[in-house]
């Protein structure tokens, strides 16, 4: 698939004759940053289509105000594609049916949309569509936009994906989309629609008001982020509120990730920034991690949105329902006071923060004893922002069915007196207790005057039910099957931020534990090897110093072992982590090492020796003068090929500058300087990396089957010293950029390269690129 961020979309217009790409918009209601419709938009005319469906309408987790608020995002999409050239076209109707009339209507060249994790409904929606697009050999493309990674069997390789994903920039709306004249109908209303509307206070929904959101919290509101976020009295203002604007897609992901760490380098930076800054927002950054790790939980296992994750757990609480709980926890009217304004706070507005709603949960779960999906279905017709992936994980999580976590019950009273100690939050929502003393508002039962009030008594002792459910859980967590099933959901699901956080310590020549306030030392922990946070070098070491990246041949880790522990190495990683914090950084961490992972040591027979990697959006990944598929091929590589053309007979340039066959066949595609900031040539030249590569180089050089080293330039003949071993060969010339290319056509590197293979009974390389390239 081409790179989106080499197209520019074709120029504005009206209707236009030709294949028309089709942009199903489900849940990323937005113009920027939607690689969709920008692949769309370089093919020919668009039809930018959106569905009510009613299976989704009449869907248990669906409720009045999430039509509300779609209907505004509806509303702004289609003037924001009117003003790139073509209005949103709505249909009502199941999916397959809409689809399979509008190919009757028009000729349809293809199917783009974004990857979802949704509900049940959704998922099987999503098969059907792809069932139906195949039976008619449709193209359809299913673009991810977030971190959440499709057919992962575990965790182990996730953090990279993340940030390879979300580390990018953010990508612009195209210039200009040319549509199709069909008709675009209109937006509908809940009685048009059959869906019951309501009276919630929600902001209005849209782009723009993302857009903003996140500007207002990243400029002003989230200074204080860190402390903020849990007590109710102050999160309504201290939290982001992107989640809305993120579950609705009007705000991509990887721009909030951009502009989080923009801003924090912005305050890093600056001596007059409140301090409070840096701890907010590298908190606020490890949520968004956390966001796509538990949707990926749901994209990983669909199944529990229905059943128990881990299913030793089965039976649980199966047949301990009790309605009379369940409808006051509901209503409001458990008689707890906290609990009671944070239900009342979100069947008004659609929101809490996260404490609370994990508090609730907790409730209904632990201490009420309810089976975790009931609730569930209630309280996702309440969150505004109802995102499946999160809802599900946490309401198992929360209701320990799961299994790999600590089982947290959270005391409603206690909370109540930590997160809102003057009663504001409270008096506010249950006004029934406006009257209460403040020494025992948190537990009204405890006042003299309980009788009078119009509030009802708790619906458990909450110490009783919480020990009770304690004891249940415990019995559960030590029958025979309960083992196996943790470690195969810690396998599949788990994080790895603490394994990683204690590896980082061992690294630095720490305990992998801070010592406890004993005389007593304490023991080295097992770890394990993962992370799901962005990690540059990949799984954590097993031994105690050497750094080494993930997925490295055997043969390159037992050649390199000293430089991977080496001081230098490690302050090379601990510059990269603070630069990819404040800086956009080329390749993505996941590809840096690429050129060592797709050739082995012991297969090198070619060492093409660049200087360091491209700089632009989206070209570099680890292999050098190499280009990702679907980038403009640059001027030197351009060069390559016409060179190519003269040098080995019947070679024809391919329309892609994707390397990667060469690397698979010997040749080590290498930059002296493995890394760069975005738009800053030789910007990490002189930070560690030419240490490590001309121990590459030395390594190479200790082969006894001859390697022929390319060397271009000024800057890679300098390496020439290095290469010592008599079997070797070196070629030598200018480098094919455009400053010197008269003096590198005509040198013919390439035939010179096989000819001294062959004289040394090697195979040649081929050097002709498939016509298509595949990563």
């Amino acid at each position: 698939m081409p790179d989106p961020a080499q197209l520019s979309g074709p120029p504005r217009g009206g209707a236009q004759p030709g294949p028309v790409q089709l942009v199903w918009f489900k849940k990323d209601l937005r113009v920027q940053d939607h690689v969709p419709l920008r692949e769309a938009a370089a093919r020919g005319p668009v039809l930018p289509l959106f569905i009510y469906e009613p299976e989704q309408l009449g869907h248990e987790e669906f409720a009045g105000q999430h039509l509300t608020y779609l209907n505004d995002c509806l509303r702004e999409l289609d003037a924001s594609l009117r003003g790139l050239g073509t209005p949103l076209v709505i249909r009502h109707g199941e999916a397959v049916e809409v689809l399979e009339r509008l190919s009757h209507e028009l000729p349809l060249g293809g199917i783009w949309a974004h990857q979802e994790t949704g509900n049940g409904v959704s998922f099987a929606r999503d098969r059907r569509v792809r069932a139906w697009a195949r039976a008619r050999g449709l193209p359809l493309a299913e673009v991810p936009q977030n971190g959440v990674v499709r057919g992962m069997k575990n965790r182990d390789g996730w953090a990279d994906a993340w940030e390879e994903r979300l580390g990018t920039p953010a990508l612009p709306a195209p210039e200009g989309l040319r549509g199709t004249g069909v008709l675009p109908c209109r937006t509908m209303s809940h009685a048009e629609l059959g869906v019951a509307a309501n009276d919630k206070t929600i902001p209005p929904g849209g782009e723009a008001v993302g857009r903003a959101t996140l500007d207002s919290f990243l400029a002003v509101r989230g200074v204080n982020y860190m402390r903020e976020m849990s007590s109710p009295l102050s999160a309504e203002y201290a939290c982001s509120r992107l989640s809305a604007p993120l579950a609705f897609g009007t705000v991509s992901l990887r721009t909030v990730v951009g502009a989080t760490r923009q801003r924090l380098a912005a305050v890093r930076g600056d001596t007059w920034a409140d301090p409070r800054w840096v701890r907010s927002l590298r908190s606020y950054e490890s949520r968004l991690h956390w966001h796509c790790h538990f949707i990926q939980r749901l994209e990983s296992e669909p199944g529990m949105e229905f059943r128990n994750l881990n299913r030793a757990l089965d039976g649980l609480r199966e047949d301990d329902w009790t309605p009379e709980f369940y409808d006051r926890w509901a209503h409001g009217q458990t008689g707890y006071p906290l609990v009671d304004a944070c239900v009342r706070m979100l069947r008004q507005t659609g929101w809490l923060n996260f404490r609370m709603r994990a508090m609730l949960v907790s409730f209904a779960s632990q201490h009420l004893w309810l089976h975790w999906r009931q609730p569930g279905l209630f309280l996702a017709r309440q969150w505004l922002d109802n995102e499946p992936g999160i809802h599900w994980s946490q309401m198992q999580m929360q209701s320990s069915t799961v299994g790999i976590n600590r089982v947290r019950i959270y005391s409603p009273t206690r909370q109540a007196r930590e997160q809102d100690p003057d009663g504001v939050f409270i008096r506010r929502w249950v006004p029934e207790l406006a009257d209460v003393p403040g020494d025992v508002l948190h537990a009204p039962w405890e006042w003299s005057g309980a009788a009078r009030l119009n509030y009802p008594p708790p619906v458990v002792d909450e110490n009783r039910a919480g020990r009770l459910a304690r004891v249940r859980i415990a019995a559960a967590r030590a029958s025979p099957a309960f083992e196996t099933e943790a470690r195969r959901i810690y396998l599949r699901h788990g994080s790895r931020k603490k394994a990683v956080m204690r590896a980082e310590r061992v690294a630095q020549g720490l305990p992998a534990r801070p010592p406890k306030k004993t005389p007593a030392t304490p023991p080295t922990p097992r770890r394990l090897p993962m992370s799901d946070q962005p990690d540059l070098f990949g799984n954590a070491p097993e031994a105690a110093r050497p750094i080494i990246p993930a997925g490295l041949p055997q043969s390159w880790k037992d050649a390199l072992s000293g430089e991977f522990a080496a001081p230098y190495f490690h302050e090379l990683k601990d510059f990269l982590v603070e630069e990819r914090a404040a800086q956009t950084i080329y390749p993505p961490a996941a590809d840096v090492f690429n050129a060592l992972r797709f050739t082995p040591l012991d297969r090198v027979k070619v060492f093409i020796l660049g200087q360091d990697p491209y700089h632009g959006p989206g070209q570099a990944h680890g292999l050098s003068f190499s280009v990702r598929p679907g980038v403009r091929v640059p001027p030197s590589l351009q060069n390559i090929y016409k060179e190519l053309q003269t040098d080995i007979p019947g070679f024809q340039p391919p329309r892609h500058g994707y390397l990667k066959s060469w690397a698979e066949q010997g040749v080590l595609l290498l930059n002296a300087v493995l890394t760069v900031r975005a738009g800053q040539a030789n910007s990490h030249a002189n930070k560690g990396w030419e240490a490590f590569t001309d121990a590459v180089i030395r390594a190479v050089n200790a082969r006894e089957e001859r390697v022929v080293f390319v060397l271009w330039g000024a800057y890679a003949r300098k390496k020439a010293k290095l290469i010592t071993n008599p079997n070797h060969v070196i070629v030598e010339s200018a480098h094919p950029s455009p400053l010197s290319v008269t003096k590198f056509m005509g040198t013919r590197p390439f035939s010179r390269v096989n000819a001294a293979l062959e004289e040394a009974g090697e195979t040649p390389i081929d050097w002709q690129l498939p016509e298509k390239a595949v990563e």
